[in-house]
């Protein structure tokens, strides 16, 4: 009477081990974290229609006569003017500038110039903000990469503590059912269930699961370049301007540069028949997100960065061109000779007593 206890106990210890082990082990990997990007603190705050971020962009001149004064300019210089809308003022400044160029400027030259340096100055600021937001998107999410590692290390940890669990529960059970009767095949039995279940623990812990992340991303700021136009106006105007001009050498345009690096970070991280499944939730608002899906994420984020920056080479050249042409620079002044390239010039270094 007093081992009936004990041979009750031992399915109950081998039952009870299972169960926990199980439950602990789906507990891992049911729950995925939630990440909104808006948290993130990156993108410009919500406004209305009316909030200085939309200002309006004038198109090019339509006068012929004065169009001619932006002929001087070069190619990427007038392509970045007609993208910032600065095709009319420039027209306008240069033929102001012409008029006057033998006397004082005049009230509207000056006025013109002040104007055009305050738009110059937005639009630095603008390529600057956009640029920020896509990289400090894509460093957030480089963040949460770690979080993938953490929560296997966690899921290898439970279940391979479900496995020592398994093991000595079975170890006791057969223990207790062999001091009741050592001839008994029960004991047998439960160890071999015991191994078998240590084992295939085991093996799971070291086997690598697929873990995900809800990523949530109510406004989107990849659909906007996917698709080629921005309704919402996530983008500053002249930036996204600056993204969809095409380039007359070659008809491309940064946004279909763009385009094409990203169909190789879509190539190099996602599977082939994945991929579909893959852009349709990189165009959503949101969903679950495993390691590769949001790695191409921030991959693509650094991209838009480093495309939106090279922006300001060309609104550099176009101030450039914009300073010669309103202040010719004077003819170079005649370099003094130097001794061994020609010409006279006192010696580069003149020999004196050696320091002892």
């Amino acid at each position: 009477m007093a081992v009936t206890a004990p041979r009750r106990l031992a399915p109950a210890l081998l039952a009870s081990a299972a169960l926990a082990t199980g439950a602990c082990a789906s507990t891992t990997l049911v729950t995925p974290k939630t990440v909104d990007e808006r948290d993130f603190h990156c993108a410009r705050a919500i406004m209305d229609g009316t909030s200085p971020y939309r200002m309006p962009l004038a198109g090019g001149e339509p006068d012929p006569a004065l169009a001619a004064h932006l002929a001087g300019l070069p190619y990427r210089a007038r392509r970045a003017a007609l993208a910032a809308g600065l095709e009319p003022l420039l027209a306008r400044l240069l033929a102001a500038h012409q008029a006057t160029a033998s006397g004082p400027a005049s009230v509207e030259s000056l006025n013109l110039e002040e104007e055009l340096a305050l738009r110059m100055l937005a639009f630095h600021a603008q390529i600057e903000s956009a640029a920020f937001e896509a990289g400090c998107t894509a460093d957030m999410l480089q963040k949460v990469l770690p979080e993938f590692a953490h929560r296997e290390q966690s899921r290898q940890l439970t279940i391979a503590i479900g496995s020592v669990v398994a093991g000595a529960l079975s170890g006791i059970a057969a223990g207790i059912w062999s001091l009741e009767n050592s001839a008994s095949r029960f004991p047998a039995i439960i160890g071999i269930a015991g191994g078998g279940a240590t084992a295939a623990l085991g093996t799971a812990a070291l086997t690598h699961g697929t873990g995900v992340v809800r990523l949530d991303h109510a406004r989107n700021r990849l659909v906007p370049v996917l698709r080629g136009t921005d309704p919402d106006h996530l983008y500053p105007s002249f930036v996204f301007r600056m993204l969809t001009y095409p380039d007359a050498s070659d008809g491309k345009s940064p946004r279909d540069e763009l385009l094409a690096a990203w169909q190789r970070q879509m190539e190099d991280n996602i599977e082939g028949p994945d991929q579909a499944a893959a852009r349709e939730r990189l165009l959503s608002d949101g969903g679950t997100y495993d390691e590769p899906l949001l790695t191409l994420r921030a991959e693509m984020f650094e991209s838009l960065e480093s495309t939106i920056r090279g922006m300001a080479r060309d609104l550099e050249l176009l101030n450039r061109s914009l300073v010669r042409s309103l202040t010719p620079l004077p003819p170079p002044a005649a370099l003094p000779a130097v001794p061994g390239l020609g010409g006279a010039g006192p010696p580069l270094l003149t020999p004196g007593p050696v320091p002892r």
